[in-house]
Order: C-alpha cells, then sequence, then structure tokens
C-alpha cells in the first residue's frame, strides 16, 4: 500500500509482482508501542540505506548542489523533491502498511506525483527509485527500552499499549531536502513519528550520515522509557558558553526574529542550524538548549523528533505554549492541514521557562495573533477553540 504515492513504474511493479509482499497479517485491535518502535526503527534503518544509495548516484555540479531536482511549490526551495525523497518513502511506508494491517500512515510523499509542480517533473519517474521485496520488519529492535515502559506503565498504561484506531504514524523520508540538494548531508533524516491520540510517543529519527565515520545511525525514543541508538554517532561540539543557546534558521520573518529573542532573552545567543529534525536532535543532544522551527514544518517533521525530545525530557510547543497536534485529520479552519502553522519551540531540561517567553512575546506580536484569526478574534478564546477542536479526547 503506498498511499498516494503515484510512482507509476514503482506501482506498475507491485502489481506485476505480488509474490513480494510478505502474507497480509491480521489486523490488530491494540498494538504494543515497543513493537510498533521497532519496526519503524528498522523502517527507519532502511529509508537511511536508500537516501545512501541514491545520494551515492546523483548528479551533483561542482558545488555539491543536486542537478536532479523537483520543486513541489515552483521556486520554493524548501519544497524540493529528488529521487532519495521517493525512494526513502517507499522503503519505510510499504514495509509498515504491511506489518500493521489497517495502520494510520501519513506521508510527506504520499501525493508528491499527483500534485504540485513536482507531478510534472521528471524525479518520479526516476530509475532509481527501485521496487525491492518488501521485507519483515524486526520486533526487537527496542527490547532495550521495554523494561522502563513496563516500569512506567504503573503510572500511564498508554506508553506500552494503544488501540488500533488512536495510532497515526508520520513519515518524513527524508526531512531536510534543501540541505540534501545544496550538499549539507550532515542535516539530512529520515523520520518515523507514532502520536497516540494526537500526541507524539514514540519516534525513530535516522541519520543517514551521521554515525561514526560516516555511517548512518538511528535514534529512537519513547516517551516514559528512554533515548538510544542503533550504533555510535557524531555528536556536534558546544563552541558557545552562552545560554541559552537557541537553534535557529535564516530568516528575514519579523515574528520569527521576535520569538528568537525571546528564547534566548539577555544572556543567551543563537546558533544557526538548518532542518527541523536537526534544531530538535540538537536540543537533545545538548547543543542546543532551546529551538525555534520556521512556519513551515508539518506534522511529519515534528512528530519523530518530539517524541525523541520528550522521552529525553524535554518539551516540545507552538509559538503560543499550546502542544503540536499530530492528527490523522487535522480540524483546520485555516486550511493549512498537517502545517504547523503557529511554528515550534523545542527546549531541553532546566529551559522550559522558553515557551512561557515566547508565548508572552508572541501575544504581543501582530504577525503572531493573526495566524489565530480563523479560530477567533480573542487569543485566549481562540487557542482555547483550537485546542478543543485538535484534542477531542
Amino acid at each position: 500500500m503506498l498511499r498516494g504515492l503515484q510512482l507509476a513504474a514503482c506501482c506498475t511493479a507491485l502489481l506485476q509482482q505480488p509474490s513480494i509482499r510478505q502474507p497480509t497479517a491480521q489486523k490488530v485491535a491494540t498494538v504494543d508501542l515497543t513493537d510498533l518502535l521497532s519496526t519503524c526503527v528498522d523502517a527507519c534503518e532502511r529509508g537511511c540505506a536508500e537516501i545512501r544509495r541514491v545520494a551515492a548516484q546523483l548528479d551533483r555540479n561542482n558545488e555539491g548542489g543536486v542537478r536532479q531536482v523537483d520543486y513541489k511549490i515552483a521556486g520554493d526551495p524548501r519544497s524540493a523533491l529528488t529521487a532519495a525523497d521517493l525512494a526513502a518513502q517507499l522503503a519505510v511506508v510499504e514495509p509498515l502498511a504491511t506489518a500493521w494491517p489497517g495502520l494510520r500512515i501519513v506521508g510527506e510523499e504520499d501525493l508528491a506525483c499527483d500534485v504540485g509542480a513536482a507531478a510534472d517533473g521528471a524525479v518520479c519517474a526516476s530509475p532509481l527509485i527501485e521496487v525491492q521485496p518488501v521485507p519483515v520488519l524486526r520486533r526487537d529492535r527496542c527490547d532495550g527500552l521495554r523494561k522502563y515502559a513496563s516500569i512506567a506503565q504503573e503510572e500511564r498504561r498508554d506508553i506500552v499499549e494503544a488501540s488500533l484506531e488512536r495510532v497515526t504514524v508520520f513519515v518524513d523520508p527524508l526531512d531536510g531536502t534543501r540541505e540534501f540538494v545544496e550538499g549539507r548531508l550532515e542535516n539530512v533524516q529520515c523520520l518515523v513519528g507514532v502520536a497516540v491520540d494526537g500526541r507524539a510517543v514514540a519516534g525513530a529519527v535516522g541519520l543517514p550520515f551521521g554515525g561514526e565515520a560516516g555511517a548512518s545511525v538511528v535514534v529512537y525514543g519513547l516517551v516514559g522509557a528512554g533515548v538510544a541508538t542503533t550504533g555510535p554517532r557524531s555528536v556536534a561540539t558546544r563552541t558557545s558558553a552562552m545560554r541559552p543557546l537557541v537553534a535557529a534558521g535564516d530568516t528575514d520573518d519579523a515574528t520569527l526574529r521576535s520569538a528568537y529573542a525571546a528564547a534566548r532573552g539577555t544572556t543567551g545567543e543563537n546558533v544557526l542550524v538548518g532542518g527541523t529534525g536537526t534544531k530538535i536532535l540538537a536540543v537533545v543532544d545538548g547543543f542546543a538548549d532551546v529551538a525555534v522551527m520556521n512556519f513551515k514544518s508539518s506534522s511529519w517533521d515534528t512528530c519523530a523528533p518530539e517524541a525523541v525530545l520528550r522521552a529525553a525530557g524535554g518539551r516540545l510547543t507552538d509559538i503560543f505554549g499550546e502542544n503540536i497536534a499530530h492528527v490523522p485529520e487535522p480540524a483546520d479552519p485555516a486550511g493549512v492541514g498537517y502545517l504547523n502553522a503557529l511554528g515550534a519551540v523545542a527546549t531541553g531540561p532546566g529551559f522550559a521557562s522558553a515557551h512561557d517567553a515566547v508565548r508572552a512575546a508572541m501575544v504581543r506580536d501582530a504577525g503572531a495573533t493573526k495566524k489565530l484569526e480563523p479560530w477567533g478574534a480573542d487569543v485566549e478564546a481562540a487557542l482555547a477553540a483550537r485546542r478543543a477542536a485538535l484534542f477531542p479526547r
């Protein structure tokens, strides 16, 4: 099941070769979240392998930039689409859908070859997108976290298991496509996140080029059980003594700049970090204390890294201090779908007050409050209405 990813050659091959699919398992009523995370880690590794395979074959210019690239939104470098995005999506989504019949999976590239400027481009028909046998994903990758999840079960059963209809998996097969296109491969990630009732609870953050000696590695976490990795990895060394150190992007957006200023206060400073997942992981690693994302991140960008951040004791909210809703069908009067229209702010342990500082600045910022207008004129009432719609349980 490719869920809308219409890669003509791949889909045709899948239909002609039904034997490559593993037998369909019986739909389950309850999902063991440690088992599900394990399959996400396994699928994430496969996505990383595809990114590496395609990256090695792509033609690049003298500056390291990718030549074979289309754009889902004409003129927007953040909407870049390459064969690596599509190959990784195929490697992640198909095995997960086969392993968990009935599981809701939302992938960034579900419709990439159906709508937008990229639909008429060459990437969707790239020979670099290979159809491979659908593997049986392992369910023992996260056994090291299982005992800690079991201990926490006494207080919160929902970190151990959940009914299938409450679970959604969000996949960003290649987070940081702009960085991938421009040759900044250290900022590229493959993200597979698990949400229960709209909250990110488990996630796998794949680093195709982030392990030691440039190998791939996956950082994964389960809320209540902790964070682990599949192998050794390279972590950036903190060079600034300023606190808080805010992972920020390059922007001319006045509201975003106001959020940066509020987050760093009078004692901190910004550090430029590319990619949503990379910014949040910088907070998990302690390289940064706070990360402020732009207003163009989506649920598939934030679900996996938020889960890892929460598992490490951190917190992610929007610019108004509200929880990010990772839901399969967003209640959205503004028509922005899975977009995190109110941005995202991540903090590590000890810096949670940054959320309050950013919120205080945003309720006075005309650009920020304008984003709430579809929910009402009064800020607090609008936030309450939005909260009730996005988290109805």
